[in-house]
């Protein structure tokens, strides 16, 4: 199974995963030059994506799936809900396939179990993509850590996971007061405390081998202090996972099971 982020954060983003036959992207969020070279830079083939899964309608996740899908001629999948949210100008001509939250798909291969998660778009979800003998959970754009993601996000060789913003830098920096409250709020985004907490109460029976935490904030968080925050939640696990920071810029590594 692959797995390789093409970049995560407010600009833009897109997932690479794939297992033994065609691959899918989850979101695409980046101009189609912008996404092509970023994989081209770790080696991964367009032509073998045969889908697109949209998590919500936010610009950072949609902006570019219209124009690739069109280009590879791949349907995109969307709740029927987002479906209503997305501008008939970015999906002419594209063919969709619209699901329920908490329906279990089957794309290029691989069942993907969808899922509700609390975040300020009309129908967001988080995933859980289970190949022939690999499960991989997806967990970004969410406001609390809600209970009931310990049912999903359990028995994992790669968790993606949100760790937004530090709330000290967030409090003193030059975000406008709406603003810091919507990203503070329980339909927001995660704080670096916030995600640690969520994954030291998930059952990963000493499966995981990678935990990437993603989607920070250039403003209000670092990547040092994202490390800080979850190396002694990582340390104290029986078989440590390989801890990594996806970026904004440029794609992360890709990871093969």
């Amino acid at each position: 199974m692959i797995f390789c982020n093409l970049g995560s954060g407010s600009k833009g983003n897109s997932t690479y995963v794939q297992d033994d036959g065609p691959a899918f992207l989850i979101d695409q969020g980046f101009s189609l030059k912008d996404l092509l070279a970023r994989m081209d830079r770790v080696g991964l083939d367009p032509r073998q994506v045969s889908a697109i899964l949209l998590t919500h309608e936010h610009s950072d996740h949609l902006h570019g799936v219209g124009i690739f899908a069109r280009r590879f001629d791949v349907p995109l999948y969307t709740t029927s809900i987002t479906r209503r949210k997305i501008p008939e100008k970015i999906v002419k001509n594209v063919r969709i396939v619209e699901f329920t939250a908490g329906d279990e798909l089957n794309i290029a291969g691989m069942k993907v179990k969808t899922f509700h998660i609390p975040h300020d778009a009309v129908d967001p979800v988080g995933l859980v993509i289970s190949g022939k003998q690999h499960r991989i959970g997806i967990v970004t754009d969410i406001g609390n850590e809600v209970q009931y993601l310990r049912e999903y996000l359990n028995n994992l060789d790669i968790l993606f996971l949100e760790s937004n913003h530090d709330p000290v830098m967030l409090d003193n920096g030059p975000y406008p007061l709406w603003l810091r409250q919507r990203i503070k709020s329980r339909d927001g985004h995660l704080s670096n405390k916030q995600a640690s907490a969520l994954f030291r109460q998930l059952n990963l029976n000493g499966r995981l081998k990678h935990l990437i935490l993603a989607h920070l904030s250039e403003q209000n968080n670092t990547p040092d202090l994202v490390l800080k925050q979850f190396a002694l939640s990582v340390e104290k696990r029986e078989s440590p996972p390989q801890l990594y920071v996806a970026t904004q810029h440029e794609p992360g590594v890709v990871i093969e099971l």
